[in-house]
């Protein structure tokens, strides 16, 4: 695979597929397939619409769209057109889609629909070396000559077919080599302007062959997509992904109907962040909160008899349970454990989870119930995983160990550091920081963590979040805000103490479980704003912080919190669009609240 690349693996997949299913999407209320026949016409137009816009191998062709069919058919025609494809969060301002713009020098914009047209013609005041704006859905906004409706580009490529043939396409899709850079992944930006993270096709191909090395997928598997497609995660794992294996993909239909649409369609794997598995943990738990004592006996014993079964199901050895042990686990199935697994999924088979940790208890509770999640760690700048739990291989509370072919390393200072075939080329059009992300042949990840006796990968932090205390004590404090969220009533925390005695956090809450708490336990307010400030749930927030204090050392634990009313915000500037803290803003603008606590 090292040979190949994303353009001709889509070709050959094509040929050798073309009556299957590509993908499934809602469309007039029902589901409907769309065959690699289907896609490969439209991906063929679509490149070749581009090339007659004058797009030349290594140009930089931008997005900003929900993810959805039209998405995938445009990333995949970009790269069969030897273009290299830069994302922009469909949520982002028209400042950041700028800088996205300006420094990847993207000339052509793809935009959703009205709403998103608007947004990149206010960029475009910034922006002024922008040709084209080609629009999924609706009419321009205004009358501009750089405007153009995506049906048009079909017809523009539709024309060039019929007049000349496929050649100069075939030419230009074979003309790919493994090493040219396929995609621009905007970081986070938590620190200052985000950094374009340079993805090649060999690096994307790599990366998703070791990892199917764990975890085999074959053309019954179903995926799904409903990440941004400007996230690696997405990008790489979901939409490269399905095509590199010849895997059927359903595009949900949104994030609001995400969880009727997994129920519907039962994907069989997909990668994710922990959030969508904890909606559905606090979901469950509130409802076996509100069952009689005899169901909670026999839910519990359904747990039970599901760890049980799964233990020996995943053992290392390879062990089969027991009669008595099956036979409890299928009457299980049936008193509670179906219906769990109906939520999440029938037929999943594996999920993969990264970008912030999930609690023991959460892991245990759905490996108990049938369903295998699997925590990772991987980067932007690493193109892909480069470590992860797998079957017979895995620890709760860990990132599990590294893939194969790739070396990893914690330095004095507590960074972790990789070396092997994972690295990113680089920053675009930044060599000062594609100089300072190597070291003697190693990536710096800007992460902190450890190895445990048995080699598994612990993360911790980031290396230049690290607040010194007055005592001189080296204290992480994403790692502290990530165990604070492990409560159900809070939604976000922001800690502080540089150079300070103690530790304090802002928070803010879950407004559903604290609303549903005061109900339960007929405390009176007014609404979300009184409901604060009542004792009762600062009693409870206390407890939930003390409770949370004892996974910690005493230099960590929070000794105050001030509970905000709204939460933080992309649109005031305060999180990215992955809702990452921006800590300099918060730092800076809730400078006197955090004061306050050290008063």
């Amino acid at each position: 695979m090292e040979q190949w690349t994303l353009p001709k693996v889509f070709y050959e997949q094509l040929n050798r597929l073309k009556d299957r299913t590509f993908l499934i999407c809602k469309k007039d209320d029902k589901w409907q397939n769309v065959s690699w026949a289907e896609v490969g016409e439209k991906v063929r137009n679509l490149s070749m619409g581009l090339m007659k816009l004058g797009v030349k191998k290594g140009d930089r062709i931008s997005v900003i769209s929900e993810t959805r069919p039209d998405y995938a058919y445009t990333v995949t025609a970009i790269a069969n057109a030897g273009a290299i494809f830069a994302g922009i969060y469909q949520t982002n301002s028209p400042k950041e889609c700028a800088h996205v713009i300006n420094d990847s020098g993207a000339k052509i914009i793809f935009a959703e629909n009205r709403a998103q047209c608007e947004k990149i013609l206010k960029a475009a005041e910034i922006c002024p070396h922008i040709e084209k704006i080609i629009v999924f859905d609706g009419f321009s906004p205004v009358e501009d000559q750089r405007i153009i409706s995506l049906s048009a580009l079909y017809a523009l490529g539709k024309v060039e077919y019929e007049k000349y043939g496929d050649r100069e396409y075939l030419e230009r899709l074979h003309d790919v080599k493994p090493e040219d850079v396929t995609a621009i992944i905007y970081t986070s930006g938590t620190t200052g302007p985000p950094k374009g993270v340079m993805d090649t096709n060999r690096g994307i191909l790599m990366n998703l062959r070791e990892y199917t090395k764990f975890f085999p997928v074959d053309e019954t598997d179903r995926g799904l997509s409903f990440l941004p497609m400007a996230h690696a995660l997405e990008l790489r794992n979901g939409h490269w992904f399905h095509i590199t294996f010849g895997i059927e993909q359903v595009y949900a239909e949104g994030m609001r109907q995400l969880f009727d649409n997994v129920r519907e369609m039962n994907p069989t794997f997909f990668f994710t962040t922990p959030r969508f598995f904890e909606k559905h943990y606090n979901n469950i738990s509130a409802e076996i909160e509100k069952a009689s004592p005899f169901r909670k006996r026999i839910i519990k014993w359904c747990l039970k008899a599901g760890a049980r079964y799964n233990d020996d199901t995943w053992n290392v050895k390879g062990t089969s349970p027991d009669f008595i042990t099956s036979l409890s686990y299928a009457l299980a199935k049936r008193l509670f454990i179906n219906d769990v697994r109906e939520k999440v999924g029938r037929k999943l088979r594996y999920g993969g989870v990264g970008g912030a940790p999930m609690t023991a208890e959460m892991l245990n509770f759905f490996r108990a119930c049938g369903v295998p999640l699997y925590e990772g760690y991987g980067l932007t700048e690493g193109c892909g995983q480069l470590a992860i739990n797998r079957p017979g291989v895995f620890k709760f509370g860990t990132v599990g160990k590294p893939l194969d072919g790739i070396e990893v390393k914690v330095k004095n200072d507590g960074e972790i550091v990789a070396r092997g075939w994972l690295s990113t080329p680089g920053y675009w059009n930044n060599p000062k920081a594609t100089e300072e992300l190597y070291e003697g042949g190693w990536l710096n990840t800007g992460d902190i963590g450890a190895f445990d006796e048995d080699g598994f990968l612990r993360i911790t932090g980031r290396k230049k979040e690290i607040l010194i205390t007055s005592g001189g004590k080296n204290v992480s404090p994403s790692y502290i805000e990530n165990i604070l969220k492990l409560s159900p009533f809070i939604s976000q925390a922001v800690v502080f103490g540089e150079g300070k005695d103690y530790l304090v956090a802002l928070l803010t809450l879950n407004q559903d479980e604290v609303k549903r708490y005061a109900q339960k336990n007929n405390i009176l307010f007014r609404d979300y704003s009184d409901l604060i400030t009542k004792k009762e749930i600062i009693d409870l927030i206390q407890k939930e912080v003390d409770y949370q204090n004892r996974e910690v050392a005493k230099v960590e634990q929070i000794k105050r919190f001030i509970i905000l009313k709204d939460e933080f915000s992309q649109e005031r500037e305060e999180v990215t669009p992955t809702f990452k803290i921006k800590r300099n803003i918060i730092t800076e603008r809730y400078r006197d609240v955090v004061a306050r606590m050290y008063e």
